[in-house]
């Protein structure tokens, strides 16, 4: 390194505007510091500053480049950044003593830069105390900074909006006790907690209803400035606090000109609710308890009618409008309006939009929309509903419209119905109005009901031309006629058949004619009787080609149904878990006995059809060759009829059709609920109130089966009498021609034998219509199943087969959260690093994240932010099936099949290995119990385990687990139900499995825990600790505090 023995020119050089350091002093202080700076050059390869070295200086690079090094764990060099002119480092080393280099900065080309001496840099503070004082807001400045992207959810904002929010907030103190927000007051600052505890609570006749509780990082007081409003709550400082106030002015600005920040403040109202009673956490219980440790408050019928009514989700709508720029009302009456029922209270918004989708021409599957949507356990909000039809393709508007403007909104549009649910309003009058219900279907409503349950939001659409990209959904029918295409030639010969068997059918009223009109008249015995063989022998024809059509299609039947029953079991199984957590379990097993139903319908009734609709052909052929006239009066007076009646009920029968089988679905999840937890009902002595909860749900889907019936009945009485009408005028224009001479007496019982041989099928493929309806929601249910993403995709080439790994796992700023824009966070940017070998174990209070946390680690749960590296690959590169195998899992409830114990612990291998099986349960420490049943280790155990005690089905799962020897080994809770001696017992024999084994363990007692390399301590989705159990005592945070709650210190 040389130093310039000129001094640089007085004008400072642009480099340095770049110091942040320097953009908070005024030009005169500026320009004292800027004078200090000397000029410094570096040969190529020159080693600038040397990782772990003193750092006592800051540079400007004014020319060439350099390379920033770190060390690796072996030594080698990890290049982290490369650095041009212009760029700083070093800027911390003027502020921070003692401070060390972190890094080593290497010239990779010949160099020039500015460098500022630390030592020069206090001597000129001490000498000009205003450069001290700008030295001094640097730093609370750089800490502010620091603290709001550690603590607060503003991490992500862009330089400008934290820019702006590090210049506007105000610091102030709050002693214990003192209000910060009174409920009612105007709208004011919003805060930050830097430091304390807070609570927040509102006041109802008299009663606090405590609301929530805040913490370091937590901000408050954007409600009122988002919304316009009056303060909604108070908020009491619990301990001595230090906040920060934003003033609204700067409020308003973030939110009009920062999205992110909008997108965050949003978010956080959304997430409210008000109807929850907040409990004291254990952080606040110094200060709070005993005095609020009273039970649960009694409330009154008011106070309980005011906590049932949502809070109104104005933060998730545009400001009240008046003009609807870029969304046209249609010009004519909408007199049409696409139905799609809801599985579930959960899916009406997405319904909706479906609908609305489908009005506007795309047939979008519903599966699709109810991801876009998010939809939830607890269904979907407004913001749901516009961030999923942006998502499809649409304009959205979400918006609050006053009731006057009814009448000028764009439709269609779907609305808030009193507070918990979504329908299409479609066409509105002065008097009515015309909504789909997704729980309904159509409805006419009074405008009076209309605007009582109306709670003024609404989202309106606009179609782009994005909208005609969307994949549409598949056919209902198409994906299962596809099973039938292999048998095509088969399926070819059964048609020929049919109408060898109509044709034999119909010589016996051709031949009955013949012998009427000639063989009487001529006496003939001998033609009378060998005409009679005749009939008898096209009668046997028509039966045996019968009975071997039957069997042709008996043949198909089995074959589509075994290759329908695999394929959607591969399908099921291939689906992702959160398909599961969002499905009931009786609603799903539904779903694929419909898809027996569906075959049995279509192949029983599919024979019966095309033989009927065969002997109609052939028939009719017939009957014109008879009389052409007579003919077309039976076809023209009945078929049209037959059609319009089809149309008309067809509309009718598939919204019933599929509200059955949804009440189906409920009632079936229900029953298998209730056995499942018949224990816990016959403990309770609850048996009497279950039975009536059962009675009123199947009351519910017994009105819907009477209804079906009802109109089933209906139908097929309009059927009869239209067959009956038909018949009746053809006897009389029949008759009319006997006695005009056209047709003689024998044509017309012929011609009359031939009309019921045509009606009956023609009824029978008419009363069909509804069965065939059936089928189709049947199908249509399946594709809830069929159109869902499986899990890591459809194509798996290009994912990266595991044989092995070496157990060594690095969560990366791993975040998960439930689907829906207000679910809360549940892991929030996990981040550790575990070595090949490393015992992890993992705690935290209920709740904490610490079951989301392995799950995602072993691919059950997918991460919505981070991601997790297994030996330096990311999981979601890795075949996702085959690293399951590598890993051994326990969960808190461990299912047991309906199977013998061997199988259940080889669970996954068709031929257990009996010596395996005996070594993982001497393992899990169940080799005993089991060895003393009378069949061992081939007991069959019966349904979930049934025959087993709680702890004898955990020792089985952890066997199961260990079974495989994998590399990697996580229990959560794995010995929770088991007795001391037992669970050390089962430590004991683990502690040799774990050598060399990468395993994560959850667990709440101290003995499970303490002797991991490393414990990782979760609060509300967040790391806060990590360490051995010997460091964080020591340290005395929370791990401390837990493991005192548990030893009683």
């Amino acid at each position: 390194m040389s130093v310039s023995d000129r001094p640089h020119a007085p004008s400072a050089p642009a480099e340095l505007r770049r110091v942040a350091l320097l953009e908070l002093m005024p030009a005169d202080v500026r320009r004292l510091v800027e004078a200090s700076f000397t000029r410094v050059q570096f040969d190529f390869g020159e080693v600038i500053v040397a990782e772990g070295d003193e750092a006592n200086a800051l540079f400007v690079i004014q020319s060439g480049t350099a390379r920033v090094i770190k060390a690796g764990d072996n030594r080698e060099e990890l290049p982290l950044n490369v650095l041009r002119s212009g760029d700083v480092f070093g800027e911390r080393a003027l502020l921070e003593p003692e401070r060390r280099r972190t890094a080593t900065v290497r010239a990779s080309s010949p160099m020039e830069a500015l460098r500022l001496d630390r030592a020069v840099f206090e001597a000129l503070v001490r000498s000009e105390p205003e450069v001290g004082r700008y030295v001094d807001l640097y730093i609370r400045r750089h800490e502010l900074r620091d603290f709001l992207r550690q603590y607060t959810a503003f991490a992500d904002l862009p330089p400008e909006g934290m820019r702006v929010l590090l210049d506007g907030l105000i610091a102030s103190s709050v002693p214990a006790g003192e209000l910060v927000v009174r409920q009612g007051e105007p709208a004011g600052p919003m805060y930050v907690v830097r430091h304390g505890r807070l609570r927040a609570y509102i006041d109802r006749a008299g009663v606090r209803e405590q609301r929530m509780y805040l913490r370091r990082g937590d901000f408050f007081g954007e409600v009122s400035l988002l919304r316009g409003t009056d303060r909604t709550a108070s908020v009491e400082a619990v301990s001595d606090c230090e906040l920060w106030a934003l003033e609204p002015q700067l409020f308003a600005q973030l939110v009009a000109e920062h999205p992110r920040f909008r997108e965050h403040i949003e978010q956080r109202v959304s997430a409210y609710d008000y109807r929850r009673f907040a409990n004291v956490p254990l952080d606040f219980a110094d200060e709070l308890l005993p005095a609020d440790a009273a039970g649960p408050e009694v409330l009154s019928e008011e106070q309980t009618r005011a906590a049932a009514t949502p809070y109104p989700p104005r933060a998730q709508a545009d400001i009240e409008i008046e003009q609807f720029d870029g969304f046209a009302r249609p010009r004519r009456r909408i007199r049409r309006f696409p139905v799609i029922l809801q599985n579930d209270a959960t899916e009406a918004g997405g319904a909706s939009l479906t609908m609305v989708c489908r009005y506007y021409g795309r047939n979008v599957s519903s599966v699709r929309v109810r991801e876009a949507v998010h939809t939830a356990v607890d269904g979907t909000s407004l913001l749901g509903i516009r961030q999923g039809a942006e998502s499809l393709g649409f304009k959205v508007r979400a918006a609050q419209v006053s009731k006057s403007r009814l009448d000028t909104m764009p439709l269609p549009a779907i609305l808030n119905w009193a507070n918990n649910h979504w329908l299409v309003l479609y066409h509105v009058n002065a008097r009515h109005a015309w909504v789909v219900d997704p729980a309904r279907g159509r409805r006419r409503l009074e405008r009076t009901e209309l605007e009582a349950n109306w709670s003024g939001y609404a989202a309106l659409f606009a179609p782009t031309e994005a909208l005609l990209e969307v994949p549409e959904e598949r056919s209902r029918l198409g994906w299962f006629l596809g099973f039938f295409k292999p048998y095509r030639r088969t399926l070819l010969i059964a048609v020929v058949l049919a109408f060898l068997s109509a044709a034999g059918s119909m010589l016996i009223p051709v031949l009955s004619k013949f012998i009427v009109d000639k063989v009487i008249r001529a006496d003939d015995v001998q033609l009378l009787t060998m005409l009679v063989l005749v009939m008898f022998g096209a009668l046997l024809l028509s039966v045996v080609v019968t009975i071997v059509q039957r069997l042709l299609l008996s043949r198909i039947a089995v074959r589509v149904d075994r290759e329908t029953l695999d394929t959607l079991s591969e399908v099921l199984l291939a689906l992702p878990m959160s398909y599961f957590h969002a499905r009931r379990i009786g609603d799903i097993g539904r779903r694929l006995s419909g898809l027996q139903t569906a075959r049995e319908i279509a192949i029983n009734r599919g024979v019966i059809c095309l033989t009927s609709v065969a002997q109609v052909v052939v028939a009719v052929a017939f009957m014109f060759v008879f009389s052409w006239r007579l003919t077309l009066v039976y076809l023209i007076s009945s078929v049209p009829l037959y059609w319009a009646l089809m149309w008309y009920i067809q509309a009718r029968l598939q919204p019933t059709y599929e509200g059955l089988e949804e009440s189906w679905g409920k009632y079936q999840s229900r029953q298998i609920d209730s056995i499942r937890g018949i224990e816990t009902v016959k403990a309770m002595g609850a048996e009497e109130s279950l039975r009536r909860i059962m009675l009123n749900q199947f009351n519910d889907l017994s009105g819907k089966v009477y209804r079906a019936d009802r109109m089933l009945m209906l139908f097929n009485g309009a059927v009869q009498l239209i067959s009956f009408l038909s018949l009746a005028l053809f006897l009389w224009l029949g008759a009319l021609q006997v006695l005009h001479h056209h047709l003689t007496v024998g044509g017309l019982i012929t011609f009359n034998a031939l009309v019921l041989l045509t009606n009956q099928p023609i009824v029978t493929v008419v009363q069909s219509w509804d069965v065939l309806q059936h089928t189709v929601v049947l199908l249509g249910r399946l594709n809830d199943v069929l159109e869902h993403e499986p899990e890591q995709g459809a194509d798996h080439s290009g994912l990266t087969p595991v044989k092995s790994i070496s157990g060594h796992v690095h969560f990366r700023r791993l975040s998960f959260q439930y689907p829906g824009p207000a679910q809360a966070p549940v892991l929030d940017e996990v981040e550790f690093d575990v070595q090949p070998g490393t015992r992890v174990a993992i705690v935290g209070r209920s709740g904490s994240g610490k079951t989301t946390l392995i799950k995602c680690l072993c691919g059950l749960l997918e991460p919505t932010g981070g991601n997790i590296l297994y030996d330096g690959a990311e999981l979601t590169s890795l075949d996702m099936r085959e690293l399951r195998r590598q890993i051994g899992f326990v969960l808190q409830e461990n299912h047991m099949f309906d199977a013998t114990i061997a199988e259940n612990i080889a669970f996954g291998t068709e031929q257990p290995d009996p010596e395996q099986v005996m070594w993982a349960a001497r393992v899990a420490n169940a080799a005993g119990f089991i060895e003393r049943l009378p069949m061992g280790y081939e007991t069959r155990i019966g349904e979930s385990g049934l025959l087993l005690s709680g702890g004898q089905r955990q020792r089985i799962a952890i066997a199961r687990a260990v079974y495989h020897r994998p590399p990697v080994l996580v229990f959560d809770e794995a010995t929770s139900a088991l007795d001391t001696e037992s669970e050390r017992a089962v430590k004991e024999n683990l502690d040799q499995l774990l050598q060399g084994r990468t395993s994560f363990v959850i667990a709440h007692r101290l003995s499970t825990v303490r002797d991991a390399d490393i414990i990782i301590v979760l609060e509300q989705g967040r790391l806060v600790e990590r360490g051995t159990h010997d460091e964080l005592m020591t340290r005395q945070g929370l791990y401390y505090y837990l493991c005192s709650q548990q030893l009683g210190m």
